[in-house]
Formats: C-alpha cells, sequence, structure tokens
C-alpha cells in the first residue's frame, strides 16, 4: 500500500515560494535557507538491503546470480519511489534509500520482502534469494547526490543482524511505528556495533514465511538466559557427583 503523503522533501509551497526539489525544505522557524556549501540536512529514515548468499550464489551459478541482481534492482527502482523513497546508490549486491517517515520505510521494507518471495516461487529451491534490511533514523546530509551521517552507518551496521527476509530496525524506528503496524518479532539485547560508541537495542521482525530464530539471536543470548543454563548443567553436574559419591 503505498503512502499517500507529499513526494519526500516537498512541502506546500508559501508566498512567493515556490515547490523545493527532492532533498530540499522550505526554512523553518529560526533557519535560513542554505548557501552554497553549507550541507543540507533533514531528519530521514535509512534502508540497507543486502542479498543474502551473494559471494556462494556467484561462485555456483554466475548467470543466476547476477539475474537475480538485477531482478531486486528492477524491485527497488519501482517500489522505493511509491513509498515516496529516493534510491541513494546500489551497492554490488545490495542498496541504500531514504525515506521521509519511519513508517514508509518500513511499508516498503514489508513490500519488497513480499515481491522478492513471490518472484522465489516460481524457480527452483537452489535458485531462489534473499535479502536482509537494515532501518534507522537519524538526521542525514546531502554531499554530491550521496547522504553521510552517523544514522548512515548505524543503518548499515544494523542490517546484517536480520534474519534472510527479515528486517532489523533500531528502536527510533520501531518506536514510531508499533502502534501504527502489526509486527511480529523480539527485541534483542543492547547491542554494541561496530564504531558506533553507544549500544543500539534492535527490533527484528519476523521474517517473510519463517519466524525469528535469527543468528542474531543465537548470536546475542542475554546474559540472564546464559548465566541460567551455566547455573542448570553446573547443577546437573553437582547431582550426579553426590549420587556417585554416595553410592561408593
Amino acid at each position: 500500500m503505498a503512502d499517500t503523503n507529499p513526494s519526500f522533501g516537498q512541502s506546500s509551497p508559501g508566498i512567493g515560494q515556490t515547490n523545493p526539489g527532492f532533498g530540499q525544505s522550505n526554512p523553518g522557524f529560526g533557519q535560513t535557507n542554505p548557501t552554497v556549501g553549507q550541507p543540507n540536512r533533514r531528519l530521514a529514515a535509512v534502508m540497507f538491503l543486502d542479498m543474502v548468499g551473494y559471494s556462494a550464489m556467484m561462485a555456483r551459478d554466475e548467470e543466476r546470480a547476477l539475474t537475480c541482481v538485477g531482478e531486486l534492482e528492477k524491485l527497488l527502482r519501482a517500489e522505493v519511489p511509491k513509498f515516496g523513497g529516493r534510491l541513494v546508490k546500489f551497492l554490488g549486491d545490495g542498496s541504500m534509500a531514504e525515506f521521509p517517515t519511519a513508517l514508509s520505510a518500513v511499508r516498503c521494507s514489508q513490500s519488497v520482502l513480499q515481491d522478492v518471495e513471490s518472484n522465489n516461487a516460481w524457480v527452483p529451491a537452489e535458485k531462489r534469494y534473499s535479502v536482509r534490511i537494515g532501518l534507522h533514523l537519524g538526521e542525514l546530509v546531502d554531499r554530491s547526490d550521496d547522504i553521510f551521517s552517523n544514522a548512515v552507518n548505524v543503518a548499515a551496521r544494523i542490517q546484517p543482524l536480520a534474519d534472510p527476509g527479515g528486517i532489523a530496525m533500531s528502536s527510533f524506528i520501531y518506536s514510531q511505528v508499533e502502534n501504527q503496524l502489526d509486527l511480529k518479532g523480539v527485541y534483542l539485547p543492547p547491542q554494541k556495533l561496530k564504531n558506533i560508541p553507544e549500544k543500539m537495542r534492535i527490533f527484528l521482525v519476523e521474517p517473510v514465511g519463517g519466524d525469528v530464530t535469527g543468528r542474531a539471536i543465537r548470536r546475542h543470548k542475554p546474559f540472564a538466559t546464559k548465566v541460567a543454563v551455566s547455573a542448570a548443567v553446573v547443577l546437573v553436574g553437582l547431582i550426579l557427583a553426590y549420587y556417585f559419591f554416595s553410592r561408593s
């Protein structure tokens, strides 16, 4: 379902104003129009998407791998604009996009995953592909048709935590959409992401056609769970030791 909000970065013109271009907005209270050389800053949602197992597929069936990349690129070019977003760039077997709201980013991600699942229904299992998506909300900086900022780095680090066919999103995204969308999933314990100073709360959305069993959950079990398992092992050992010593 496409968003009905105005296109990303656009607003209604006032007296003597014209509609701003993509990625621009009219200055708010206390702001001035950016001058040449000043970066354009704005709050937006960032989506990082990556094809799962691309390198292995390329080694096994190069032609199929390239076909999948082409299909995915075509799909993204069609889906991202539907939700008011902009494809910033393709990154080999992945991509980066931006959206005006957290809601539009999540809805687009869900639509992309459903489309990939539908495409896979027509091909043998060994020729199917899946994607992982990472989402974060933060301030972006425009520079030479690209976007930069800590928010971009965070989204890139979040993406690998998603299950194949799933979405990993920061708490900044989830808090914006949890009352608007019925998202089944789980929160990971606070995560220390590479080169990101603060620990992040990450919500894993149940992947299309499966449960949240993610490698992220297996790799990042809560400390309390680890302690409970260790305690159970020690207890069993003590019981067995008592049993054998009492019989000797």
